[in-house]
């Protein structure tokens, strides 16, 4: 009886650490940190859920963006989208080509909104231009 319970314990425990594994592998933070590092381009969204920010990164640089909704009675069309970074002193390194890219992966999952730029980021996409 003893052993019979000791197995089913062990099993339980088994499952729970391949189920961990998988939980921790799958995560979209983790997989957006080692995007980040390795300055690979990565996309954390949920469409469905206007609440939520988006987060990206692009060449090493976490960009969040905070969608806006024209009004309560259109809960799932995103009007306008607001994008900061925490980090400006890394966009120096940023060409305008890079900010067309970063624009066009935001307007690849919605079209029809109007992407506005925290100001450090908008002198930094002037000086790219130059």
């Amino acid at each position: 009886m003893a052993i019979t319970v000791l197995r089913i314990v062990l099993l339980a425990l088994l499952i729970y650490f391949i189920y961990m594994c998988v939980k921790f592998y799958a995560n979209p933070k983790r997989r957006l940190r080692l995007a980040q590092s390795k300055e690979n381009f990565y996309f954390i969204d949920e469409q469905k859920n206007t609440r939520k920010n988006l987060q990206l990164t692009y060449k090493g640089v976490l960009f969040e963006g905070e969608k806006h909704i024209p009004s309560k009675d259109h809960p799932l069309f995103i009007h306008t989208i607001f994008v900061w970074t925490e980090n400006p002193e890394k966009l120096n390194r940023f060409s305008a080509g890079d900010f067309e890219e970063v624009e066009k992966k935001v307007l690849e999952r919605y079209p029809n909104c109007k992407i506005d730029w925290d100001q450090p980021i908008k002198k930094a996409k002037k000086a790219g231009e130059r």
